[in-house]
C-alpha cells in the first residue's frame, strides 16, 4: 500500500456510545486517522430529532470540518443506516463501507420484535450511553422508514456486510450484501446482534484486511 491510508469514520448504534468502537480503533492503529463521532440527535445533553438525512448531513459536515475529502465508513445498526444514507447522497465522499445491523428495506414486523425487546430492557442497560428507551424506539422508527432499494445501485464502492451467525436479522444483511454492486457478506461465529463486540477479534481481522491495512 502506498501513501497515507484514508481516514476511517466509525458510526455507533442507538443505545451505544462512540466508545463501542474502542477495540476497532486499537486494531486499526495509530497510523490511520480514525473519527468516532456522536450521531446527530443522540448526543447526551443535546437531544434532537433522529433522522438519517440529518445524521448523514452531520457526518459529511464533520468530514468537511476535518478537511477529509474521502473516507471509509464503518457503522452498526443506526450508524450503518446513516453510512448508507451518506453513500447514496454523497457517493464521492465514500471509499467503502463496513456495515452490520443494516437493512435494504427494513420489515416492520421484524422491527416490531426489536421494539418489544427494547421495552423489556432494564434502564441500567442504557445508562452508560445516555440514551433512553424512547431514543431507541425512535431510532427503530427511523430505520423502519428507510428504503434504499431504488438507490442501492449507486453505492458502487467496496462494501463488507457483517452479521453474527445467531443474529435473527442475518437474512436481511445477506440481502443487502447481494444488492450492493460490490457487496461481500460474512457471518461471524459466536456473535449475535453486536458482532464488533461479541466477536471483536474476528471482526477486527476482517475489518483491517478489508481496509487494506494488513
Amino acid at each position: 500500500m502506498t501513501g497515507r491510508p484514508l481516514p476511517v469514520v466509525l458510526l455507533h448504534s442507538a443505545g451505544q456510545t462512540p466508545q463501542m468502537w474502542q477495540p476497532q480503533v486499537e486494531a486499526i492503529g495509530a497510523d490511520v486517522r480514525v473519527i468516532a463521532p456522536w450521531l446527530a440527535g443522540l448526543r447526551p445533553g443535546k437531544p434532537g430529532d433522529i433522522s438519517l438525512v440529518a445524521a448523514a448531513a452531520d457526518v459529511v459536515s464533520q468530514l468537511d470540518r476535518y478537511g477529509i475529502e474521502k473516507a471509509w465508513l464503518v457503522g452498526h445498526q443506526l450508524g450503518a443506516m446513516t453510512a448508507l444514507q451518506v453513500a447514496t447522497s454523497e457517493p464521492e465522499r465514500i471509499a467503502g463501507l463496513v456495515l452490520s445491523g443494516a437493512m435494504l428495506t427494513p420489515g416492520r414486523v421484524a422491527l416490531g420484535v426489536q421494539k418489544a425487546l427494547i421495552r423489556m430492557l432494564p434502564n441500567q442497560a442504557l445508562a452508560d450511553s445516555g440514551a433512553t428507551k424512547a431514543d431507541l424506539l425512535r431510532a427503530l422508527d427511523v430505520i423502519a422508514g428507510a428504503d434504499f432499494g431504488a438507490k442501492i445501485d449507486s453505492v458502487d464502492v467496496p462494501a463488507l456486510v457483517l452479521a453474527g451467525a445467531s443474529d435473527p436479522a442475518r437474512t436481511a444483511a445477506k440481502q443487502l450484501a447481494e444488492a450492493l454492486p460490490q457487496g461481500l457478506y460474512v457471518e461471524l461465529d459466536g456473535a449475535g446482534t453486536m458482532p464488533s463486540i461479541e466477536a471483536a477479534a474476528q471482526y477486527n481481522q476482517l475489518l483491517v484486511h478489508f481496509l487494506g491495512l494488513s
